[in-house]
């Protein structure tokens, strides 16, 4: 069952933590609140990581978000890769240098999400080279992760609330 004010503070906390305009989070629980409880239900899925090394996920979050939002969910899956730990040359490569100095087996993940959300063929040789890199298990951990980065640009765009995205400078 929801809890409205519990879910409000929730929302608030994480907008304020992360500097991030969660309007359209908030504009679903007060217009449909059923909605917003499913979406609720998904949020643990954005954040599931049980073996995978963080710089894999959010390599592939990064890249995901960067081909699928304009700024401000690319810049807080940024903030939530920097305050993981992920080493900060590896998220200004992935976000400005087109991965190409990437460790070779990040390079793979980098390659492998952007094929994948861009909706191209991957190639058998980057699946056998993927597939030799990372466990199943791992793997499925990276699934989750390419899916759920294309979530919240997609409900923003969907709700016409892009215009909470323009342009900004990222930092890392």
């Amino acid at each position: 069952m929801l809890d409205k004010e519990k879910s409000l503070e929730m929302l608030n906390g994480f907008s304020a933590h992360y500097n991030y305009d969660a309007s359209y989070m908030k504009e679903m629980l007060h217009e449909a609140p059923a909605g917003f409880e499913t979406f609720e239900a998904f949020l643990p899925m954005a954040r599931f990581s049980k073996s995978a090394p963080l710089d894999v996920l959010f390599v592939a979050k990064i890249i995901v978000t960067k081909n699928e939002d304009c700024g401000s969910c690319l810049q807080l899956t940024i903030d939530m890769a920097v305050e993981a730990g992920v080493d900060k040359t590896v998220i200004e490569d992935v976000v400005f240098k087109e991965g190409k100095s990437l460790p070779s087996n990040l390079k793979l993940v980098y390659d492998f999400a952007l094929a994948i959300t861009q909706n191209r063929v991957v190639s058998d040789e980057l699946y056998a080279q993927i597939n030799e890199q990372y466990s199943k298990e791992t793997m499925i951990e990276l699934a989750l992760a390419i899916a759920s980065a294309k979530v919240f640009p997609t409900i923003k765009r969907t709700l016409n609330d892009a215009k909470s995205c323009s342009m900004i400078t990222l930092k890392v």
